[in-house]
């Protein structure tokens, strides 16, 4: 009987570990991470920017990770008019009622300088019969000033 109870809990642990998505995996899989303050590989999101501003395909995976370590992954994707953002909350343990998955179509990536951030907003965000504007990304300003020296 022990011996069948082995394989279970190793599929069991496994299935875990495949679930928790923490900011190693996440910057291994070359994602822009915001952890509430900090923001890494901002680069790629800069590129994403380019390829958008010259009217070119381009995707990126935007990862929020909660207080709690929990994270919130954007894949955003431009076909050189219009962004698809596919919002996965399925690995984010303080989602309370919103969906796991869901997406949207949106018309415009719109950048704010305050006087502290740089805002990133998808604007024409259509999601059932709702047409929203979508907050993406907020970053220091004083980080990126960091990611150019």
């Amino acid at each position: 009987m022990q011996k069948k109870l082995y394989p279970l809990l190793f599929l069991g642990t496994c299935l875990l570990a495949a679930c928790s998505y923490d900011s190693e995996k996440a910057v291994k899989n070359g994602d822009v991470i915001n952890m509430n303050g900090p923001v890494f590989n901002f680069d790629r999101f800069e590129q994403f920017l380019e390829s958008v501003e010259a009217e070119e395909t381009a995707a990126v995976r935007i990862t929020n990770y909660s207080l709690e370590g929990s994270p919130t992954l954007y894949n955003l994707s431009f076909d050189g008019s219009e962004f698809d953002l596919e919002i996965d909350r399925s690995r984010n343990k303080e989602r309370g009622d919103n969906p796991r998955k869901m997406s949207m179509s949106c018309t415009e990536l719109v950048a704010e300088e305050g006087q502290q951030l740089y805002i990133y907003t998808l604007d024409g965000c259509q999601q059932g019969s709702s047409d929203d504007r979508f907050l993406l990304l907020n970053i220091l300003k004083e980080q990126i000033e960091e990611h150019e020296h």
